[in-house]
């Protein structure tokens, strides 16, 4: 039976999956962990390795991204096939530095929640935002993941390595974007799958970038397909 890990985002805890999780087939065991409050990708990949399955298929969220890679690079030999959600591989640039120095140090002075309340035009699809179920959500989830949190995974994002170099085509890659990701726009997620040797790129529709969240069940089927066909 295929073991697949999910790595929630920034400001996500392991339930930005749940949707996905019921939606996926019984035939596909998923593992969704809380990344810990830790400020290297490095370590948040040591210590989720650490309750690991022996071998699994690797799927990260935005931040979750960053500390999958982190994990393949650790143990390249485990991990049957990588998955990038709304992520990318590379490093950040000096100003991305700049603009998350200023929210982690708004953080550090208890604006965290009332910061990523404000973002949620940007997170979700504009018809998301008419959901109260979807909004209250991501409320509980930003008040669990919280402040210390946010501001130890800030220092992990902009300490973070270019790893695109891990992406060389020598397991089953696939790049997922969300048609209306500001975030991660469809364009350049689909830029960085065409330059890896034989990765798989879908676009999902009516969806920002909270897609795990938006499109559940459109999420889990791409990612059953993914690792029943490539299973073994």
């Amino acid at each position: 039976m295929p073991e697949l890990m999910l790595i929630p985002g920034l400001n996500n805890t392991g339930d930005v999956f749940a949707g996905v999780v019921q939606a996926l087939p019984v035939g596909v065991t998923a593992h969704c962990p809380s990344c810990p409050p830790l400020e290297r990708v490095e370590a948040i990949a040591d210590a989720l390795l650490e309750t690991a399955p022996e071998r699994f298929f690797l799927a990260g969220f935005s931040f979750g991204g960053y500390v999958a890679l982190a994990m393949l690079a650790r143990v390249p030999q485990r991990v049957a096939g990588i998955a990038l959600i709304c992520s990318d591989s590379g490093a950040d640039t000096p100003a991305q530095r700049e603009r998350r120095r200023a929210a982690r140090q708004r953080a550090a002075d208890g604006e965290y929640e009332a910061m990523i309340e404000a973002q949620a035009g940007n997170a979700f699809h504009p018809a998301s935002l008419a959901r109260p179920d979807l909004l209250a959500a991501r409320r509980r989830m930003v008040s669990d993941y919280g402040a210390e949190r946010f501001i130890a995974h800030t220092e992990a994002v902009m300490q973070r390595p270019d790893r695109t170099g891990l992406l060389d085509g020598l397991r089953p890659t696939l790049f997922v974007a969300a048609s209306d990701d500001a975030v991660f726009p469809p364009a350049g997620v689909q830029a960085r799958a065409a330059a890896v040797p034989g990765a798989q790129y879908v676009c999902l529709p009516d969806a920002g970038h909270l897609l795990p969240m938006e499109q559940p069940r459109a999420l889990a089927d791409v990612l059953a397909a993914w690792v029943s066909a490539r299973r073994g």
